[in-house]
């Protein structure tokens, strides 16, 4: 690749980053050219480990457990490695689910090399410290690589039935631990472990488990641990969700299906139901906003539900994305909160939504957010009898507490 081509890469990567500092400028372009830097294809695996800092190569050694080689200098890591990596090959694979073992496959299909997909630079690191994948740049353009002699044995793996059995495994795992804490927000590993053996209808190796639940974390962080179990990674307090929990222990967990939790356990998922799409209109009707400036908004409005901010916290920060010119405005986005807050799944409730909950009538449940009466918008619910018990549990009935 020409200086010409390099430098033109590097003035595109600092126009992007125009919001920084010269020295963060510096640091992003430095590490950008670490990971992206020319890649001359095929190589054997002893030019690709080659192409390393120690410090790499070290990485390697700390994500493959490796024992006993700490000490070895560059040169005797790179041998030690031209050996052990290919021993180390389907172990390495068998904590892979779908989408990295896929990944391999699908290089390997292409002759050892294919044009970079839209990853993350954590990923990105993630397959380098594999010591399996080798990033860079051919003719131009980013790609992602195998040493030419690991094509033929991923190739082999992939018509093995038992390590594809296991990838499916891992797979599931993955989605439906996502899902659950989706849903759920926090949950302890004992609780994990039952839900899972519920949806997998097998017994749970914990040790495997937690191997892949590690690996697929790191590859992309969607959840994280501590003492009080697994959280969502939109969870700021583990303790207060599962406080909230106990405090409804005649409520039990809402029954998704295991459809519902692997759909739940993709990437990155939002459930954008009726009221949510709503408020999305309605914010791109009323205000100067694209559709996807609007769902960011909303988003932050659901998770900021989930978290447990009450209503006016909720407007508190549509105001400051948004200006609200009169009080009837504040009114009408105020009827479409109410209405999304009020649709949907919370942490706090078990993977219910307010509106579920009210139609259950379970003396402990929490109450509706309160709308303006006559609200111009459709809502998702049947309706709580005027004279029956209000489920927020207060004890009075209904019209004389939320449906006052």
């Amino acid at each position: 690749m020409s200086d010409k081509t390099n430098q033109e890469l590097e003035d595109t990567l600092r126009n992007a980053l125009s919001g920084l500092t010269e020295t963060q400028k510096d640091l992003a372009v430095k590490e950008y050219k670490k990971y992206w830097s020319e890649l001359e294809i095929p190589f054997s695996l002893k030019e690709g480990l080659s192409r390393y800092k120690k410090n790499e190569l070290d990485n390697i050694r700390r994500h493959l457990q490796l024992k006993g080689i700490s000490n070895l200098r560059k040169e005797e890591l790179i041998s030690f490695y031209q050996e052990k990596i290919p021993e180390l090959l389907e172990s390495i694979c068998l904590r892979f689910d779908e989408e990295r073992f896929g990944l391999l496959v699908k290089i390997a299909r292409k002759g050892g090399s294919i044009p970079a997909p839209d990853l993350e630079i954590e990923q990105i690191i993630y397959l380098r410290a594999t010591g399996l994948v080798y990033s860079g740049i051919y003719q131009g353009e980013k790609i992602l690589s195998l040493p030419e002699e690991l094509v033929a044995p991923i190739l082999k793996l992939n018509d093995n039935l038992q390590v594809r059995s296991i990838v499916k495994r891992n797979t599931d795992w993955i989605k439906l631990t996502r899902g659950l804490l989706y849903y759920y927000g926090t949950l302890s590993v004992t609780q994990l472990e039952k839900m899972l053996e519920t949806y997998t209808k097998e017994q749970l190796d914990l040790k495997d488990y937690f191997e892949v639940i590690y690996e697929a974390n790191v590859y992309q962080e969607e959840m994280y641990s501590d003492r009080e179990g697994f959280s969502h990674w939109r969870v700021i307090n583990p303790k207060k969700v599962k406080l909230e929990h106990k405090q409804r222990n005649n409520l039990q967990f809402f029954p998704y299906t295991k459809e519902q939790l692997l759909r739940a356990g993709e990437p990155d998922y939002l459930e954008r139901n009726q009221s949510y799409m709503h408020l999305v209109q309605y914010l791109t009707r009323n205000y100067e906003m694209d559709k996807e400036e609007a769902d960011e908004i909303v988003e932050e409005c659901v998770y900021a539900t989930l978290i447990g901010d009450e209503l006016g916290e909720v407007i508190d920060y549509l105001s400051k994305v948004i200006e609200l010119e009169s009080m009837e405005s504040v009114q009408q986005l105020t009827d479409y909160v109410v209405n999304l807050m009020n649709n949907t799944k919370q942490w706090f409730l078990k993977g219910f939504s307010p509106i579920e909950i009210r139609e259950k009538s379970e003396s402990e449940l929490h109450p509706l957010v309160k709308a303006k009466k006559n609200s111009p918008i459709p809502t998702e619910n049947k309706k709580v009898g005027r004279n029956e018990p209000c489920p927020c549990g207060s004890g009075k009935k209904y019209k004389k507490c939320c449906g006052r």
